[in-house]
C-alpha cells in the first residue's frame, strides 16, 4: 500500500546555467514549430489563392498597377525575427532566474506544498 503525506518545500535558488539550457531548448522547439507552421500556412494560402487576392487588394489600395509579396523574403524575415526572439527569450529567462535568486535570498524563497508518496516497501510488507 502506498501512503501519501503533504509536505512543504521551499525553493531558494535556481541554477542560472540550468535555466539557460531549459530556456534554450524550449525556445528552440517553439521557434521550429512556428517556422514550420508558418511555411505550411503560407503554402495553404498560395494554393487557395489567398496570397493573390491580398496582392490584388494591396495594389488597388496603394493605387499601383501590381503588387507582389515575395514569399522567400517573408520567410527570411520571419526566421531572423524568430531567432532574435529565441535568443532574447533565453536571456530573459536567465536574468529572471538571477533576479529570483536575489529576491529569494532576501525574502526566503518560494514555498510549495506537494504530496509526497512513500514508495519504500518494508521488510515485513514484502
Amino acid at each position: 500500500m502506498v501512503k501519501a503525506r503533504q509536505v512543504q518545500r521551499v525553493v531558494t535558488r535556481i541554477d542560472p546555467w540550468a535555466m539557460l539550457r531549459v530556456a534554450l531548448s524550449f525556445s528552440l522547439c517553439v521557434w521550429l514549430i512556428v517556422v514550420v507552421a508558418g511555411i505550411v500556412i503560407w503554402q495553404a494560402a498560395v494554393v487557395t489563392g489567398s496570397i493573390g487576392n491580398i496582392e490584388d487588394f494591396l495594389a488597388q489600395l496603394l493605387a499601383e498597377s501590381s503588387f507582389t509579396i515575395d514569399g522567400f523574403r517573408v520567410l527570411q524575415g520571419s526566421v531572423i525575427a524568430g531567432f532574435v526572439i529565441f535568443v532574447a527569450g533565453a536571456l530573459f529567462a536567465v536574468v529572471t532566474t538571477v533576479l529570483f535568486n536575489l529576491i529569494a535570498s532576501v525574502f526566503g524563497g518560494l514555498r510549495l506544498t506537494v504530496v509526497e508518496l512513500e514508495t519504500a516497501v518494508g521488510a515485513d510488507d514484502a
